[in-house]
């Protein structure tokens, strides 16, 4: 092997430890520049000065405590649920959800946050994608998955629909482990 090559590899081979360690130490943020691990009392001070209403606080089956949270101003959300295991927040969900949107608008939604969310974190898991029926409804799911160093965001559509009424809601949910 010539002297270049041998260097070249070298090269590349300390690049490629780099942007592995770089990696390493990436998470997966919590949306609205919050981090992971705050206290629940230091959440509750942001809410109250972003002036939107903690609507219902209720147990999770984890042992730990969710917030429903009202009034936070994004075309179509309707709700933001804190989740906290052991004083620490350990996950955020964006629920969007408009009775005015039609199907086209969902997907479209769901294709840009899916775009932003590789172009953040790389390729996402396809976890869910199936439409079944339910009795008289019909039912739809589609979710991704994108995991890195203990954090990681789900984004799931689901709609359930009839003869004469549709629901339909995207939940983008950031979680730690």
């Amino acid at each position: 092997m010539t002297a270049a090559l041998s260097n070249r590899i070298l090269g590349l081979l300390g690049l490629f430890l780099f942007c592995t360690g770089a990696l390493q130490g990436a998470e997966i943020p919590p949306p609205f520049k919050l981090s992971w691990g705050e206290a629940p009392a230091e959440i509750e001070r942001i809410i109250q000065k972003a002036k939107v209403k903690i609507v219902g606080r209720r147990p999770t089956r984890d042992g730990g405590e969710a917030w429903d949270v009202e009034g936070i101003v994004q075309d179509g959300l309707k709700r933001t649920i804190f989740y906290f295991r052991a004083g620490a927040l350990v996950g955020v969900e964006l629920q969007y959800s408009s009775d005015r949107w039609p199907q086209e608008k969902y997907d479209d939604f769901m294709g840009r946050w899916r775009r932003t969310l590789e172009q953040s974190y790389g390729q996402g898991q396809l976890i869910a994608r199936k439409t079944e029926p339910v009795g008289e409804l019909s039912q739809t799911i589609v979710g991704y998955n994108w995991n890195l160093n203990n954090t990681a965001v789900n984004l799931v559509f689901f709609s359930a629909q009839n003869a004469g009424n549709v629901f339909r809601t995207l939940s983008i949910h950031y979680k730690t482990n």
